[in-house]
């Protein structure tokens, strides 16, 4: 069953029906081997993969890709040919997009290599790709004949990434025991990896304050990635009370959806970060917070993490539409300020 794209692209409106193939996948191994001159090298990966093939209004295929699943995350586009006919038509970006959607519900990046070639480097990066890291000499070592792009004998591997990862946000989410459970081990991962001011047992000691937190405090929106939860926010009146993503998913963007939702959906102009945490106090500013009071106390009035530490909460503001800084007081939750925000 195919999903019908629609890809403008200049002049060209193309409408192509996109389709995964299960079975004798080798009946397309001449279009794999415009991308990938080696049929040996195809077999690598071929049938671990994922192929999926696109066709055009005639009926006749456009553009062929593979996908393999590389574990912790991560995906790779391992080859993407389009039929010469179809060439700068926009059948090749139609294709990656529909995959980076297709992908995204599951994996954080897809990752795709190639060889020092301008002019396919210049494609992925305009699909949205970065460098990433190389692998010196793969094509000399793994090719039985050396292989030219360009008028140039490639040698090294050049591999580009993409962050794909996409997730659902579950706003007042129903508190079972087995969500706060995840929630709480989240939390401590988070804060083991990205609070470097505590130290000893001081997760240990905090983790049924926060437990409790997560119990009452007056809203919880939790992001859903790949069937398990990837972060949360706990919001109190117009104040972002706790906001922890997974260490693994920090800077996919999961950190800024639920800031987001607690600005438009609840008006929270309001948040306090520990002044040791940069990246929060960072990530804030971004979002167009700004300090305006320091406490040297959380709100038990007991100095954080320690009292030789020096160490103070920022409470920051969100500008309103008038341009002011927001310092409107709301009631506290139970939980520590001092570890209520982390950046994701």
């Amino acid at each position: 069953m195919g999903i019908k794209c629609l890809s403008l692209h200049k002049k060209w409106m193309n409408m192509s029906v996109i389709e995964k193939v299960g079975a004798d996948k080798k009946r397309f191994i001449d279009l794999l081997l415009l991308a990938d001159e080696q049929e040996s090298m195809i077999d690598r990966y071929l049938d671990r993969g994922e192929l999926f093939v696109s066709h055009g209004p005639d009926g006749g295929p456009t553009c062929v890709a593979v996908v393999t699943d590389e574990g912790n995350g991560v995906c790779e586009l391992k080859n993407i040919a389009v039929v010469p006919s179809c060439w700068r038509k926009g059948y090749g970006r139609q294709m990656i997009e529909y995959l980076c959607r297709r992908y995204g519900c599951d994996f954080l990046f897809m990752m795709v290599g190639t060889g020092d070639s301008r002019q396919t480097v210049s494609f992925y990066e305009h699909c949205g790709f970065s460098y990433s890291h190389s692998l010196p000499d793969f094509f000399t070592l793994n090719y039985d004949h050396p292989i030219v792009e360009g008028g140039k004998v490639l040698r090294d591997m050049l591999y580009f990434r993409r962050r794909i990862a996409s997730c659902t946000v579950v706003r007042d989410a129903v508190r079972t025991e087995a969500l706060l459970d995840q929630l709480l081990r989240l939390w401590k991962a988070s804060v083991r990896a990205t609070h470097h001011f505590l130290i000893g047992d001081d997760v240990a000691r905090l983790a049924p304050v926060v437990r409790q937190a997560l119990a009452s405090v007056a809203h919880l929106a939790v992001a859903w990635h790949a069937k398990r939860p990837v972060g949360f926010v706990g919001i109190e009146g117009r104040k972002i009370e706790m906001l922890f993503v997974a260490p693994t998913c920090l800077g996919c963007g999961f950190g800024r959806a639920l800031a987001d939702l607690a600005i438009r959906e609840y008006g929270c102009s309001l948040v306090d970060v520990n002044a040791n945490n940069q990246p929060a106090e960072g990530f804030y500013r971004h979002l167009g917070f700004e300090p305006f009071e320091r406490s040297e106390t959380d709100d038990q009035g007991n100095p954080f993490p320690h009292p030789q530490d020096e160490t103070a909460i920022v409470r920051s503001g969100r500008r309103t539409h008038a341009g002011h800084a927001c310092s409107v007081p709301v009631e506290a939750t139970k939980s520590s300020r001092a570890l209520a925000v982390a950046s994701g």
